[in-house]
């Protein structure tokens, strides 16, 4: 009978504890995926904050803790004067919509509901979506408090990531984490370019139809232009609805208005932001989305295009870069 040496068994058992190891720690990152992904809002926001502080360190001469303290001051200040302003109209609002929604789909006609099924069940997959933005908002304390600590000292969580790595990886992965914080920002400056006009010019629009709830459906398509390619006609299909309500020529003209909004959008608006903004590819950005959806769901959906921003940059340093050699594309 062969006699196996403990050399001979030493890769195997080596080759066995990697693999294991590989296991564990994707074990391990499935279980904490929604804490990871709250963290990477919180980064998210931070590299905002961040740039911020930035723009009123040049522009003030304030040292970097004082600009950013001054920041945070003014941040809250806003979204106090909003909340006091804006707080129970926007309430009101919501409460008519959800009112206006339930009535319209209690208006629709009766071969419509044979066609495309219960609606009664429609509405009630509504709120649970709803209650999925609820349980979603729930979260934006921890969000807001990652953002605070990641940029009141970037430096000490970007010094730990990077000790994680080999020491001569150092100066390659300090490199990376400032393409990625890059890529974020300017990325973050077309989104909410878009969500802001888009926002606004639906509600104005809105407003001028007379529709019902015009200031909650701009909040909600400004809100949801923050998911690419979809988020559009998510945001249109509750407008159409209600229109449809009051009849099919007012539904008529609402659809044209969000067809209209999103041909300013799409020609005019990110031309003008495209300098200064990076765009993933349309196939990478829908891909991200119903991945992000199927795997970590509502959090995903809203995550999956800086996510996607975020392994485009890895893919071509780490891979197109160091190990083809090729010149990278992204990004652009």
């Amino acid at each position: 009978m062969q006699q196996y040496r403990s050399d001979d068994l030493r890769p195997f058992v080596w080759r066995v504890l990697i693999v294991v190891g590989i296991g564990a720690t994707v074990f391990l990152v499935w279980r904490i995926a929604e804490a990871l992904l709250l963290i990477f809002a919180g980064v998210l926001i931070a590299v905002l904050l961040l740039h911020l502080r930035d723009w009123v360190h040049r522009w003030t001469g304030l040292p970097r803790g004082w600009a950013f303290a001054l920041v945070l001051v003014v941040l809250a200040a806003l979204l106090a004067a909003a909340g006091l302003f804006l707080g129970s109209r926007v309430a009101t609002e919501f409460s008519a919509l959800s009112r206006q929604i339930e009535t319209a789909i209690g208006s629709l006609p009766q071969d419509v509901t044979e066609r495309f099924g219960d609606v009664g069940s429609l509405f009630t997959q509504f709120r649970a979506v709803a209650s999925n933005v609820v349980f979603f908002l729930s979260n934006a304390i921890v969000i807001l408090f990652a953002a605070i600590y990641v940029a009141a000292s970037p430096d000490l969580y970007r010094r730990g990531l990077v000790l994680l790595f080999p020491p001569r990886q150092h100066d390659r992965v300090r490199e990376v984490l400032d393409v990625c914080g890059y890529s974020l920002w300017r990325w973050m400056i077309g989104t909410l370019a878009s969500m802001a006009s888009v926002g606004v010019l639906t509600g104005l629009g809105l407003w001028l139809l007379d529709v019902p709830a015009a200031l909650a459906l701009g909040l909600v398509a400004a809100l949801l232009e923050f998911i690419p390619l979809l988020g559009p006609i998510l945001a249109a299909i509750p407008a159409v609805l209600i229109a449809f309500s009051q009849g099919p020529m007012e539904a008529l003209w609402v659809a044209l208005l969000y067809l209209v909004i999103q041909q300013i959008e799409g020609n005019l608006i990110l031309p003008m932001a495209q300098k200064r903004m990076v765009s993933l590819p349309p196939v990478v950005t829908l891909g991200a989305i119903v991945a992000g959806g199927l795997l970590f769901g509502l959090l995903g959906i809203f995550l999956a295009t800086p996510l996607a921003v975020v392994l485009m940059v890895i893919v071509n340093l780490l891979y197109i870069e160091d190990t083809l050699g090729e010149k990278r594309q992204f990004p652009g």
